[in-house]
């Protein structure tokens, strides 16, 4: 309800809303014409938010714990102003149907106290010309008696006088008593048109005053609305400076983020020289071997020529004695038979086309191998591996035989393992075990697929036990599940 004549009210108000609509515009970036918020919408939010902070830590999984809590302190501070803008916009559009309810309700009160005073004055006008008639319907009915006597009919019939006289004396008599009774008909309209303007009267007092009760009511919700606006744009800006401070602490942790990262990309490519330099000196180990056992083939191959040279000359001389002899017996036509050899067949080679590697750990998979949009930093970065989501002090095994190639702590990585498996369809592989609270095998050691090497941790940039699983074909890089 609008009280007229409260300038200072409606000035306040309107200094109220003008702070609102700067803080919307200018602070927040607030849209208070949005939908309204229903509890059903702010438990979707709600778990929308629990998701979104799931998703940050898993994002940040290969980050520091400082860096992870500061970027779920910006999606909840995020996420509780949100909640509030949407609370602030619903009390608005409240306080707003309120404000034009009390406009309409004044309206409507004005317009009934205007028909109560009509009704009123039609009231007091009836009562007026009720009165009027009566007092005149009263003196007709007083003459009316004192003329209309015992003796009056006999005087009209003998007075002398004529016929005609007679007749208008009749017409004369019968027209006071139509006059009379006429204006008591007339009475009685006036009284019941005054009876309905009264009773008009008394339901339009009835419903200025159900009015004037509502008006009351909502004037009070309109006030607890204002005061409850006021309370929430508060909130609002206060909810925005705890934003800006969560967003303030955790740019302080984004430089130290990224030269970490810048860290983690070099040591990528020192790892990737180290298995390319081992790769190399496999190959050219191979390739010394391959020589070697060619050489050790073509000697082989020359002492087995000369050795059977030496049985042909040894058996050419045996020959040429035994013809020797066989002339001074007799003569022989037959020649010595010749020897062949045959190449040996090459052995097939066999190529599974399942590659044969276990999981390390039996635990799902939590984050995947990929670009990673940072919800803090907001920029790209690779995820280089797959984490499984296993408990620390789960035993890590050894996703197929072959040797320790490394084993070293590295800050962002933490604990980490390399076993090089050598050819294995073709491709050399090597993978990597990180973040582990400690291994149990060396450098140099042969494993066998499935032994324990280790156990899982949460060393170096790590916000969670887990087991981040690296494989590298040929020296390169690749998405671990692309080989399983």
């Amino acid at each position: 309800m609008t009280v007229w004549g409260d300038t200072s009210r409606a000035r306040r108000l309107r200094v109220f809303r003008g702070t609102v609509a700067l803080m919307a515009a200018g602070a927040v970036g607030l849209t208070l014409m949005a939908p309204l918020a229903s509890a059903d919408d702010l438990t979707d939010h709600r778990d929308k938010v629990k998701k979104q902070i799931s998703q940050t830590q898993r994002d940040l999984s290969e980050s520091t714990k400082e860096l992870s809590a500061a970027a779920v302190a910006v999606d909840r501070a995020q996420a509780d102003l949100e909640v509030a803008q949407a609370q602030l916009a619903r009390t608005e559009a409240e306080l707003a149907t309120a404000t034009q309810r009390d406009i309409a309700m004044a309206a409507k009160l004005k317009k009934a106290k205007a028909q109560l005073a009509k009704a009123k004055a039609a009231v007091a006008k009836g009562q007026r010309a009720l009165d009027a008639q009566e007092k005149m319907a009263g003196q007709q009915v007083r003459d009316a008696y004192q003329q209309q006597t015992n003796l009056m009919p006999i005087a009209i019939l003998v007075q002398n006088n004529s016929t005609k006289d007679l007749q208008t004396r009749l017409q004369w008599s019968t027209t006071m008593f139509d006059t009379t009774q006429a204006s008591i008909d007339e009475l009685t309209v006036l009284q019941r048109k005054l009876n309905a303007e009264r009773a008009k009267q008394t339901e339009l007092e009835k419903q200025i005053a159900a009015d004037r009760k509502a008006a009351a009511a909502n004037l009070k919700t309109k006030q607890r609305l204002e005061q409850q606006a006021a309370a929430q744009t508060a909130n609002v800006a206060s909810l925005v400076q705890a934003k800006q401070s969560a967003e303030a602490s955790a740019q302080h942790q984004v430089a130290a983020d990224k030269q970490r990262y810048a860290d983690l990309s070099r040591e990528r490519a020192s790892v990737e020289k180290r298995i390319a330099a081992r790769i190399a000196r496999a190959k050219a180990e191979a390739a010394r071997k391959a020589a070697a056992a060619r050489a050790a083939r073509r000697a082989a191959k020359r002492a087995e020529e000369a050795r059977r040279a030496r049985e042909e000359a040894a058996a050419a001389a045996r020959a040429r004695s035994s013809r020797s002899s066989a002339k001074r017996s007799y003569p022989s036509h037959k020649s010595p038979s010749k020897k062949t050899y045959r190449r040996s067949a090459p052995r097939p080679s066999y190529s599974s086309a399942h590659h044969g590697f276990i999981y390390p750990v039996s635990a799902p998979i939590t984050s995947p191998y990929g670009m990673r949009f940072h919800p803090v930093l907001h920029y790209w970065k690779l995820h280089d591996g797959t984490d499984f989501g296993a408990g620390c002090g789960t035993a890590i095994h050894a996703a197929y035989s072959g040797r320790v190639s490394e084993r070293y702590f590295n800050a962002g990585y933490g604990n980490r393992l390399m076993i090089d498996h050598g050819m294995v369809d073709g491709r050399y592989v090597t993978t990597g075990y990180n973040h582990a609270i400690r291994y149990t095998v060396s450098v140099g050691e042969h494993v066998r697929q499935g032994e324990v090497i280790g156990y899982v941790g949460t060393t170096g940039f790590s916000t969670g036990c887990h087991l981040h699983l690296m494989v590298w074909l040929d020296g390169g890089m690749v998405n671990p599940m692309s080989w399983y």
